[in-house]
């Protein structure tokens, strides 16, 4: 994405940074609309249908720019700068969760969990796809496949931003575990019973999903390691 948007769309440093400064108008105003007339309307269908517009926008500009059928960086940063009303929604939809899933007594612990799942996947995601994206030829990592521009070159770029499509999309079979609304998710906490072994083996996942993460990272920072396969590189 960082090399499409460098030199296919042409993003410059100051334009990305005046987007991404009303970028946050538009996510307060999406806070807003959510907040107005969405706070009663089903979390589940918030949530996929948010993610089905992000998708689907972000098809749209990246395939224009892909095929190089539009290649400009105000049309490239338009998508980050809509993307934010949806983007708005989804943040509020996991705020109403952990509002809901806490009690008055473990406000900060049931918060500091759920983010921390959150920011976790967030790591993980990087050298999962680094190691995916890796094997692939010609490597989506050489800048100099960007600048040579070739048509075959343009559909592996495409082929990977459809396979996180693809990703995101199945998500949707997690969407069960979503309360409906604020009164199924009362519901499940009265009702629900407790299971000490799925707590901990929760907990286990996370820290062996952060230890996993942090340790292929760190493996790229160094010159020696970086070119581990393991990591997504060619191969030492």
């Amino acid at each position: 994405a960082v090399n499409v948007q460098r030199y296919w769309a042409g993003v410059q440093n100051m334009q990305k940074q005046v987007f991404a400064l009303l970028s946050q108008a538009v996510f307060a105003a999406g806070l807003a609309i959510t907040r107005r007339y969405l706070l009663n309307y089903s979390w589940r269908r918030l949530l996929v249908g948010t993610i089905l517009v992000i998708v689907a926008l972000d098809a749209v500009v990246t395939s224009a720019t892909v095929f190089d059928v539009v290649r400009n960086q105000y049309f490239f940063l338009g998508e980050t700068f809509v993307v934010e009303l949806p983007a708005a929604t989804q943040f509020l939809v996991t705020t109403f969760v952990v509002v809901e899933a806490a009690d008055r007594d473990n406000g900060g612990l049931v918060y500091g969990l759920l983010t921390t799942a959150h920011n976790i996947g967030l790591s993980f995601a990087r050298p999962l796809s680094n190691q995916i994206f890796g094997s692939w030829r010609p490597s989506l990592s050489d800048s100099a496949n960007f600048i040579r521009d070739k048509p075959s070159f343009r559909s592996i770029v495409m082929h990977s931003f459809l396979l996180s499509y693809g990703f995101s999309i199945l998500s949707f079979v997690a969407i069960p575990l979503l309360p409906e609304q604020k009164a199924q998710a009362q519901q499940r906490k009265r009702t629900w019973r407790r299971s000490p072994r799925v707590g901990w083996a929760t907990l286990l996942l996370l820290l062996t999903t952060f230890g996993y993460s942090v340790t292929l990272i760190a493996l790229t920072m160094f010159p020696a390691t970086s070119c581990l396969k393991l990591v997504g590189g060619a191969g030492c």
